[in-house]
């Protein structure tokens, strides 16, 4: 505001006069006489209130406006409302006189341009499965939260446009916990709610950490929503994220094969606001060509600040028995004022295009509703002209940005690497289970569609095994105070999430493969779910080898096996066809020997590398591959591969802690496994074990890390390092539906100090490198241990970093307890890390992504009699192209073939059909249903997918 000083005209008073007055401009609008918005100037009078009538003169833009106001008890300030449309796009000078009968005032003032804002308010109740009580107290409090919200929209739809209530239930669990145990009456009411409008509804399940998941995860991300759709006869176009900093590149391509076109970010308040807040952008996919609407608003907790906390959690959050919702007799009191004011002045300060600005309203997390939002909202836009207020869900909120602005929206590629999966290692041991249990349902289904085509699939199983994957990448881990004895019930709960979804994958296996098994036989199957041939160590436990030694495939040549130290029995198996089993026979007699690998003085050669281990340290100091003599360690940097480092998070020395006493001693001495293992005490543990392995005609390390942690509250963290000889190498990141290279494709804000990967990390220049992979352990640090400083989540990140620019060593984070909330304490007991490292010349995808998978998805063995008949059903012929996931359609009435390419470029995938072609072959997207009928093959895009609906 810029005040002119003017002159001053008095006159002969009988009473108090006010010698001058000060002009306040306002950042909102009221109504004026004829209905339009006028922006507000308060005149402030001085000296003296202003008694008995007045004229106000204001004169704007060449025109003059008169206003009569009487006083007789005197106005200290008095309100004008300038002209229509003056003020809103340019500054304009305002001239204000105020002509009493003794008086006469005069001013100039600069009135700067302030915008007609529509503010869109999102209502909803943060969903934070167990965070504020136990998971089942969550569950029926959101359940609630709908009953009552129906009954308020229906109460209110008499009210003004835009103040009429809608409820956002935020998840698609809320809304599958209610329909699963609504009676009739209130399942018909729901639906007749959501066809109303008055209950929005979004696509995602629950508030994941999207980085954790993998790509068939992050499908089923969506799968509930889209059997809801089928049962409202509603679309759901959009998704909302709340709590959650960032968010997989990966979510692009799996939300938009679902149908979803927007996604709302409402992250916690302590993370980086910038760049991103209201500044929409349509998200591109890794295929250059899937995008949806992106908006990252306001953050989710100024609800909790502004009036929240004014009525206190034991309230809001469904404590006190009495309350089904919160309700006060001053609705405007603790609102938006002058929250709104100082928000949008700083978006108009910094240029933003846009007059839209987006906010959620929750009091707290898991809360009750307001039900005095919609009175709040009638008297607000009854006062004022704008900032005009609307109660809205995503999809409308979306529908008005494109409306208004789609043309100057811009298109940004990469990946909003996220925050909060630091917790990931707060719950290590559970965290393998999980990354095991994802893949074992993806080689159940495909199994299941290879031997099991004309048997419906047991689809209640497999559902429940994804939620359990879901609810466990879900992020909320625990109770808000982890010291509180309630924290243990919660915490058990998801744990039971991972054991679960662990447990019912292995159901899901042992149901596929029991109708071909022959217990006792020493007949063995050796199925191959991927989509190549593939070779493969495959191991068989005592009971399963007592026949003997000594292996024969189908050709009855004796292939190379060894009897472990264990006591199992292990075997080469060559070119298993993909989607397809070969049988093998184990009888007595010696196993086929051929020169292979051997253990000499701490260095094991399979013929194809050699491992050297460090006899002072137990770290693999030497990985040279013996036909080209290149080294792939690091001898200049600090760190060797496999090292174990610990470090306390307070220590003000910033000691790292590596292991003492080692011994080392040869395990398998081949010569099909060579392998040594190195005990050692560590800081942190009771015991460190580490088993280096080499196996007969495979060119990676095997390597398997265990310990048995001892629980302790003291802030710690554990890292296996890799200091890799890749000088100016280049970091690709296997992620959902994509590939990533750090830095290159974050987007600004992203988090830095760690990342997460689904399968494979690659190191590469342009002329050699290596493929590594973690089994149980998704998060990494590059470059350094860039996040052992970092404690308390949300209230470190001043301390993140803001560029990436060294990407070597490597660092496996497997294990941290740096939050104060939400995550467990401390975490104890023996925990396995398994690795694979694959050096390799110049990066290639192809072998970069089928080393991945074959880790993570290894070849089966099943007892059997005959060899079963399941022979290929479709090949591919484009090795940059694989199957994602075979599997029976969840009408079972045909089958889903679902193609991932990791090209960077189009590609066909060169379709064969060996037990001959569909009877028909439709395109379809990750919701099944059947589309176009296709003929030929379809092109994928660049890291493109693909989805066919099959019928034979």
């Amino acid at each position: 505001m810029v005040v002119l000083t003017g002159s001053v005209s008095a006159f002969p008073v009988n009473q108090p006069s006010p010698s001058f007055f000060e002009c306040k401009v306002r950042p909102y609008y009221k109504y004026r006489h004829d209905g339009k918005a006028g922006r507000a100037v308060t005149l402030v009078f001085k000296g003296s209130k202003l008694y008995g009538p007045a004229t106000i003169r204001v004169s704007c833009d060449s025109v003059t406006e008169e206003t009569s106001v009487n006083e007789p008890e005197g106005a200290g300030e008095v309100e004008v409302l300038l002209p229509a449309g003056a003020g809103v796009d340019k500054p304009c000078q305002v001239r204000i006189a105020v002509i009493a009968p003794r008086t006469a005032l005069y001013r100039s003032v600069i009135v700067p341009p302030q915008r007609q804002w529509t503010v869109y308010i999102y209502p909803h109740s943060h969903v934070d499965i167990g965070y504020t009580n136990t998971q089942e107290f969550v569950r029926k409090l959101h359940m609630r939260n709908i009953d009552v919200a129906i009954g308020l929209a229906q109460k209110t739809q008499h009210y003004p446009e835009g103040s009429r209530f809608v409820w956002n239930p935020e998840a698609s669990w809320v809304t599958e916990q209610y329909l699963k145990s609504a009676s009739p009456e209130k399942r018909k009411r729901f639906i007749e709610a959501v066809k109303k409008g008055w209950i929005c509804l979004d696509g995602d399940y629950a508030n994941l950490n999207t980085s954790a998941c993998s790509d068939e995860e992050l499908l089923r991300l969506f799968h509930e929503s889209n059997k809801i759709q089928a049962v409202t006869g509603v679309p759901i176009k959009t998704m909302v994220q709340m709590d959650v900093a960032g968010a997989s590149w990966g979510i692009t391509q799996a939300a938009y094969q679902n149908g979803i076109r927007g996604f709302l970010c409402f992250p916690n308040i302590g993370t980086i606001r910038r760049p991103w807040e209201h500044q929409p952008f349509y998200w591109v996919a890794p295929d250059g060509k899937s995008k949806i609407f992106f908006l990252q608003a306001l953050p989710y907790g100024f609800g909790y600040n502004i009036k929240g906390s004014k009525i206190g959690l034991y309230k809001i959050q469904g404590n006190d028995s009495t309350l089904d919702r919160i309700r006060t007799d001053s609705p405007l009191v603790n609102f938006i004022d002058p929250l709104i004011f100082e928000e949008t002045a700083k978006l108009e300060a910094a240029g933003s295009p846009y007059s839209l600005f987006v906010m959620p309203w929750s009091l707290a997390d898991n809360s009750l509703i307001d039900a005095d939002l919609p009175d709040a909202v009638r008297l607000w836009n009854e006062k004022y002209a704008y900032p005009k207020l609307i109660i809205a869900g995503a999809q409308h909120i979306m529908d008005d940005f494109e409306r208004r602005y789609q043309d100057i929206i811009p298109e940004i590629k990469g990946d909003y690497t996220e925050y909060w999966t630091d917790g990931l290692g707060s719950d290590a041991r559970r965290i393998g289970l999980y990354r095991h249990a994802k893949e074992n349902l993806v080689q159940a289904e495909t199994a299941w569609s290879m031997l099991n085509d004309k048997k419906p699939a047991p689809c209640g199983l497999i559902d429940s095994a994804w939620k359990d994957c879901l609810l466990g990448a879900e992020h909320t881990w625990g109770y808000q105070d982890p010291k509180a004895p309630l924290a243990k019930q919660i915490e058990q709960t998801k744990a039971g999430y991972f054991e679960n979804a662990f447990k019912l994958g292995e159901q899901l296996l042992d149901k596929t493969f029991r109708p071909i098994e022959v217990a006792g036989s020493n007949k063995i199957a050796v199925v191959n779910t991927l989509s190549w041939d593939r070779d493969g160590l495959v191991t068989l436990s005592a009971d399963q080898s007592a026949g003997g030694d000594r292996v024969l495939d189908e050709k009855g040549k004796a292939v190379p096996s060894q009897r472990l130290s264990t006591g199992e029995l292990v075997f080469l198996a060559k070119q298993v066809p993909a989607l397809g089993t070969a049988r093998y026979t184990v009888e007595k007699g010696k196993p086929a020997v051929r020169k292979g690998c051997t253990v000499k003085n701490n260095v094991l050669s399979n013929g194809i590398l050699s491992v050297t281990i460090d006899p002072q340290t137990g770290d693999i100091s030497g990985i040279r591959n013996l036909k080209t003599g290149r080294e792939y360690v690091d001898k200049q940097s600090e760190y060797r591969i496999n090292g174990y480092y610990y470090s306390r998070s307070r220590d003000s020395t910033g000691r790292i802690y590596s292991p003492t006493h080692v011994a080392v001693k040869v395990k398998e001495n081949g010569p099909l496994v060579a392998s040594v293992v190195v005990e050692s005490e560590a800081e942190g543990c009771n015991w460190l074990r580490r088993e280096v392995k080499l196996v007969l005609d495979q060119p990676w390390v095997d390597i398997d890390n265990s310990l048995d942690k001892i629980s302790t509250r003291v802030k710690e963290d554990i890292n296996f390092g890799f200091a890799f000889n890749v000088p100016g190498g280049t970091t690709r990141l296997d992620i959902p539906w994509g590939v990533m290279i750090p830095e290159y494709d974050q987007l600004p804000g992203g988090n830095r100090n760690w990342l997460t990967f689904q399968r494979w990390v690659d190191i590469s220049n342009k002329n050699a490198g290596v493929t590594w992979t973690s089994i149980e352990a998704p998060l990494i640090e590059l470059g350094g241990m860039t996040a052992s400083h970092l404690l308390g989540g949300a209230y470190g990140h001043r301390n993140w970093y803001k560029t990436l620019t060294a990407t070597q060593p490597l660092f496996s984070w497997v294990l941290n307890n740096h939050w104060g909330t939400n995550f467990p304490l401390e975490q104890g007991g023996v925990m396995h890390f398994h690795y694979g490292i694959l050096p390799h010349g110049a990066y290639d995808p192809v072998a970069a992504n089928r080393f991945g998978l074959e880790q993570n998805r290894p070849l089966l063995a099943v007892p059997v009699g005959e060899k079963p008949a399941a022979g290929p059903r479709v090949k591919i012929g484009n090795p940059r192209v694989f199957i994602s996931v075979l599997k029976q359609s969840d009408d079972g009435k045909g089958m889903i073939l679902r193609l991932r390419s990791v090209s960077d470029k189009p590609e066909k995938a060169l379709l064969s059909w060996p037990g001959g072609e569909p009877r028909e072959i439709y395109s379809c997207l990750a919701d099944e249903k059947p589309g176009s009928e296709v003929k030929g093959d379809r092109t994928l895009l660049p890291y493109g997918t693909v989805s066919y609906y099959l019928k034979w």
